[in-house]
């Protein structure tokens, strides 16, 4: 045990991390889905994992690179803890709340929006479907249908509106939130729906993880706070699987064929992991005569908000940026994703690894305190999307996508539009304050009559 701790210090430390963010969520009875839980659990967790040195790409992280990471971790836990602290001195509560009916929200006009998301999406499956003459899960290749030869132009855009449509749908399902009994009872229906045909239509892992991601967050605030048993239970079952392969694969010898298959298939999720890692030490180290990326000057920051203008792609063409597949920075062919780090180390440089994590940490647990009393259905959309990204910060950046600042826009405008109604039936009652303002008015016309 000592001696695979000396040969993994960086695996054994995450180890204890990791497993002390389940313990404080037990013993403290904290929620797990925090920003700060969920940042710490997911960053550490797949830093120990990318620190198993399954593959030669996976080589010790340079001063710098450490300098950035740790830097985005201090921020963002900083950040957190500044709000937390603040809440507090003011007597705030920082414990959640049971979810509640919002006041005069119109489930009905939510409905809508929800199926005119829904609807979007159905226009990308019409698209899908118009190309391969079936759903991808019934043709006879589906591996071919899903490459990044094959082009379904902006139908691909609202494919991918899926979860879009199960998030809104998600709010409206859950009977202890949304005391309108037929809505509710249509949205179940509409989100597992959703679920099975995006699955059909395009099976791929992105949409699949990001609709169970949204319905177990949704599940935590609206349905019953999920337990770190649970967790810990999800934790060791991977890692049961993982060990498990690895012992099958000691079963062949090196060189049998079997043998190397079972090394690719154990070695392939390690690489999905490892490699955003291996990405992020590689770019930000370059060599001293090979410039791996140039610096975007904050540019490029803003390249979500205006992807579909142009702009974007514009800037990137002209000053030689990567895209969201990142080419330039990619150590091993074919595996390009970075952590989020790298994408704000090249627009802001440390600085900006400073800033942006503290910012968000300091946004995300404001957002996350508003769920400790009465929430709203725009609060609890927009900190399930969130939270989410946050969680997956380790593999994508997340708001340079701009489908996902979309989303973003009709969340509110949805939650806007069906609260507002609420908001024009109380103004009638406003001028009531009117009379009890009247005898000021009267004081002081008497006044002014006196004078005459």
């Amino acid at each position: 045990m000592f001696s695979w701790i000396m040969d993994y210090p960086e695996t054994a430390v995450s180890v204890v991390v990791t497993l002390f963010c389940l313990v404080r969520v037990a013993w403290l009875k904290r929620d797990f889905f925090s920003p700060i839980s969920i940042y710490c659990f997911t960053q550490f967790l797949t830093l120990g994992i990318a620190f198993l040195r399954l593959d030669p790409a996976m080589t010790d992280f340079h001063a710098k690179t450490w300098m950035v990471w740790i830097l985005g971790l201090v921020s963002f836990c900083g950040g957190c803890f500044l709000v937390t602290q603040y809440a507090r001195s003011k007597r705030m509560s920082c414990d959640l709340a049971a979810p509640t009916p919002p006041r005069d929200y119109n489930w009905n006009i939510h409905l809508v929006f929800s199926f005119v998301a829904f609807l979007l999406f159905m226009v990308g499956v019409f698209g899908v479907v118009q190309k391969t003459g079936n759903l991808i899960v019934f043709t006879d290749h589906p591996a071919d249908w899903m490459s990044k030869d094959v082009d379904y132009g902006y139908y691909a855009i609202l494919l991918s509106s899926g979860p879009l449509a199960v998030l809104l749908f998600g709010v409206a399902a859950f009977k202890k939130f949304n005391d309108n009994r037929l809505v509710c009872n249509i949205s179940k229906f509409m989100v597992v729906f959703t679920i099975l045909m995006n699955l059909m239509a395009y099976p791929n892992r992105t949409s699949l993880f990001c609709n169970l991601g949204f319905l177990i967050i949704m599940s935590n605030f609206l349905y019953k706070r999920i337990s770190p048993v649970i967790i810990s239970l999800a934790l060791v079952l991977a890692i049961g699987s993982f060990v498990a392969i690895s012992s099958l694969r000691s079963q062949y010898g090196g060189s049998d064929i079997k043998g190397k298959a079972m090394d690719a298939v154990m070695k392939l999720p390690y690489m999905y992991v490892a490699n955003n890692y291996w990405n992020l030490d590689y770019a930000v180290n370059p060599s001293n005569d090979n410039e791996v990326h140039p610096h975007t000057y904050g540019i490029d920051f803003f390249a979500g908000v205006f992807e579909y203008a142009r702009v974007s792609g514009s800037f990137r063409n002209s000053f030689r940026w990567d895209d969201a597949f990142n080419e330039r920075i990619q150590k091993v062919y074919g595996f390009n994703t970075v952590n989020y780090l790298w994408e704000v180390y090249k627009d802001f440089h440390l600085v900006g690894c400073c800033l942006f994590p503290l910012l968000c940490g300091m946004a995300l647990t404001l957002l996350h305190l508003r769920l400790c009393g009465r929430f709203s259905p725009r609060q609890i959309a927009l900190y399930t999307l969130f939270i989410y990204f946050v969680g997956w910060w380790f593999f994508t950046a997340g708001y340079k996508q701009g489908l996902y600042c979309i989303w973003c826009l009709y969340i509110c405008i949805a939650t806007t539009i069906c609260a507002g109604r609420g908001r024009l039936r109380k103004d009638p009652g406003e001028p009531g304050k009117l009379p009890a303002e009247a005898p000021v008015l009267d004081k002081v016309d008497g006044q002014l009559q006196a004078q005459q």
